[in-house]
């Protein structure tokens, strides 16, 4: 798949998440140096869930799409020091939680997030 399609399906979801996206969640493309976005990495603030111990916390994570997207999902990562079950040390996600195989090429933005 093109980089086009993916840059392009990126500029949709980000009009649509613009326009609704979950309370308290925060979902945006990087911007550059000179001011120009770069959709394919996004930079995000997720809500720590009711009722666990992340409750009342707002926690960065960047969400990394490839030019294979939406075929391939994004790589998430939270900063290096992270603690949670399933990240590593260094921010990653632990992939033996994810499924590659199972992701749909009609997921959104918001379904990563």
């Amino acid at each position: 798949m093109s980089g086009g399609i993916a840059r392009g399906r990126l500029a949709e979801e980000r009009k649509a998440w613009r326009k609704n996206h979950p309370h308290g969640f925060v979902a945006r493309p990087e911007t550059g140096a000179d001011g120009a976005l770069n959709l394919m990495v996004w930079q995000c603030t997720l809500p720590g869930k009711v009722g666990t111990d992340w409750e009342g916390g707002f926690y960065p994570v960047a969400i990394h799409f490839s030019e294979d997207y939406p075929s391939k999902p994004p790589k998430c990562k939270f900063p290096q020091g992270f603690f949670h079950p399933n990240v590593y040390p260094s921010g990653t996600v632990c992939l033996s939680i994810l499924n590659e195989d199972s992701v749909r090429p009609s997921a959104l933005v918001k379904d990563h997030v």
